[in-house]
């Protein structure tokens, strides 16, 4: 058996791979999945919206807090999470390419049935979602359980931000070339569905790789959980955790939001084609990789919230100047270069805001619940695909924006001003947001004492 084979800097990088197949799925579903079913197939944009909305919106709504709380009660001879990383991922896979590559699109297309492409749309996505949520959730739980210490955990967040780096490489950088070749040699749609099954064999190899350095504590798998109404009452009445969760919402939206609008960015503003999304992701991936060492530093110093706020709102800065000035590659890469700088402090420390949460919750009840409050949380999260479905919804409906035609000034001043104004919802939300979370660096640490000596005194260490 692989698991638990890693120890040490190993494990930690092993367990760190699967966010690789993580942060690549949630990227080229967020980037190409709306441009692929709006350009590509010739589904009415309305319905990709809603279908994008009801997807990520109201079934995450059922799923995600369902499976997370499942997961805290799941007792097997591998633990909590593990099983759900070990046998979800190989259906997951088959579900991604699916999304891709359905099987009545060439008789859809032709006579423009609409409805019956709608359906399956939102059928294949909404069972892919649910075994992604299980896997990325049994996945996400092992963080802030085998992880505990502030500086072990931005330790690891790095060792996960750069395997998110390589899964943003393979997305943004190689996608594009892969998706120009496929096309090419093999027409749109079997090009796309090449490309889909490609990366979901490699998302799911990582996470397979990742189960090398997992390990479970059985004390916390044994010591059970609260009940169910108990268990969601607590968590949807958690202060700290609805404030966390609501900054990690706004900061998914407006990355979502970027994505997904890059692509008409660059094939009706900029004039490229889709492979052009490679030069202006690189700086991105670059600066992350870069700027990580120093971002970890400010954190250990200064805390989570502090970095945030200063790391989000100079990176939201540079997303309105992309989205309100650039008009050609060039110009779009330099501003890129920053927006990326600020990009690797934001997500280094955004992720810590969930199990410093969940250390507070054990403070006071006594159980690790990782499961409920990373599967609120991610429904919680969803909710950005959601919103970035109903944004381009707006933009596209509002500005006037006609597909795979060229795009009157007009239209291109809307889509600029339509798009700049969400961002600026967005970080307002997050900044008000913020300002109430309450657990600042010294409540921190004071927590992770009052846990050290719970756990010395039930002998746990």
């Amino acid at each position: 058996m692989i698991i638990g084979r890693l120890r040490g800097r190993a494990g930690k990088m092993s367990y760190s791979l699967g966010n690789l197949g993580q942060a690549l799925i949630y990227h080229l579903l967020g980037t190409y999945l709306i441009y692929y079913y709006v350009d590509i197939v010739g589904l009415d944009p309305a319905l990709v919206g809603i279908g994008f909305s009801v997807a990520y919106g109201a079934w995450n709504s059922i799923n995600d807090p369902l499976a997370g709380y499942i997961s805290d009660r799941t007792r097997t001879r591998w633990g909590r999470r593990i099983p759900y990383v070990l046998f979800c991922t190989p259906p997951m896979v088959i579900l991604f390419f699916l999304i891709w590559f359905p099987s009545i699109i060439e008789t859809l297309i032709p006579s423009r049935d609409n409805l019956a492409l709608f359906i399956y749309f939102i059928t294949v996505i909404g069972v892919f979602e649910l075994l992604y949520t299980f896997v990325t959730i049994g996945w996400n739980a092992l963080f802030p359980e085998m992880f505990q210490e502030l500086k072990e955990r931005l330790e690891v967040s790095v060792y996960r931000q750069v395997a998110a780096i390589i899964g943003l490489i393979i997305g943004f950088v190689i996608t594009p070339q892969i998706i120009y070749y496929f096309t090419r040699e093999f027409g749109a749609i079997n090009g796309w569905g090449l490309t889909g099954l490609i990366l979901g064999c490699v998302s799911g190899i990582s996470f397979m790789i990742s189960l090398l350095g997992s390990v479970e504590k059985r004390e916390f798998s044994t010591a059970g959980t609260l009940p169910i109404t108990s268990a969601f009452r607590i968590t949807f009445t958690n202060r700290s955790f609805i404030t966390a969760a609501t900054c990690i919402l706004m900061i998914s939206w407006s990355w979502s939001l970027l994505s997904a609008i890059s692509p008409f960015y660059v094939e009706y503003i900029f004039k490229g084609t889709i492979a052009d999304i490679t030069f202006i992701s690189v700086p991105i991936l670059l600066m992350g990789i870069i700027f990580y060492p120093i971002w970890r530093k400010v954190g250990t110093r200064y805390g989570t919230k502090r970095t945030l706020i200063i790391s989000y709102t100079l990176e939201a800065t540079f997303m309105l100047l992309f989205v309100l000035i650039a008009d050609n590659i060039i110009g779009a890469t330099v501003i890129m270069i920053f927006y990326g700088i600020m990009n690797s402090g934001v997500s280094l420390v955004r992720e810590i805001l969930i199990p410093d949460v969940i250390d507070e919750d054990e403070v006071k009840t006594g159980f690790r619940r990782e499961g409920i409050y990373l599967g609120v949380n991610t429904f919680i999260d969803r909710f950005a695909l959601g919103l970035t479905g109903i944004s381009t919804v707006l933009i596209f409906s509002v500005s006037g924006f006609t597909p795979n035609t060229p795009q009157p000034a007009n239209v291109i001043l809307s889509m600029r001003v339509l798009t700049s104004t969400i961002l600026v919802i967005a970080l307002a939300c997050f900044l008000v947001s913020i300002k109430y979370y309450p657990l600042g660096a010294e409540r921190v640490n004071e927590i992770r004492d009052i846990l050290y000596r719970m756990r010395v005194e039930k002998g746990a260490r």
